[in-house]
């Protein structure tokens, strides 16, 4: 099993799990597009988000990350891609940064999730 570097307590213990969605959970989008979903999940320190990624006919996508699941406020993250074969820091063309549905602006967004990644790593190491 595939594991990565956690953001938050620094173990290489961050799994990634495919999410196979039923057809009503797809209802929503439309025609010509396709989606792939993520959990990411840390074994250590509990951290963890959910990433969206829906191409268009068009060949350009977002990708939405959730962060916070189960507690408050969830904060999300969507990055409008320029291309959907090559997902880079690069090909961002956008990000939008929401606390709850309100839109917030970057800076204020990093310093919640920051926030939250400092308590998550106290617990860990207490």
């Amino acid at each position: 099993m595939e594991t990565l570097h956690c953001k938050t307590c620094g173990c290489e213990s961050l799994q990634p799990m495919q999410v196979v969605l039923d057809d009503e959970d797809v209802i929503d989008n439309l025609p010509g597009e396709e989606q792939e979903s993520r959990f990411y999940s840390c074994q250590v320190c509990g951290d963890n988000w959910l990433s969206v990624k829906q191409k268009t006919a068009d060949g350009k996508c977002t990708i939405t990350f959730v962060h916070q699941m189960g507690t408050s406020p969830v904060l999300k993250r969507v990055a409008y891609m320029s291309n959907s074969v090559v997902v880079s820091d690069e090909s961002v063309e956008e990000w939008e940064y929401f606390k709850g549905e309100e839109p917030v602006a970057e800076s204020e967004w990093e310093s919640v999730l920051s926030s939250r990644r400092d308590t998550l790593k106290a617990t860990c190491v207490n």
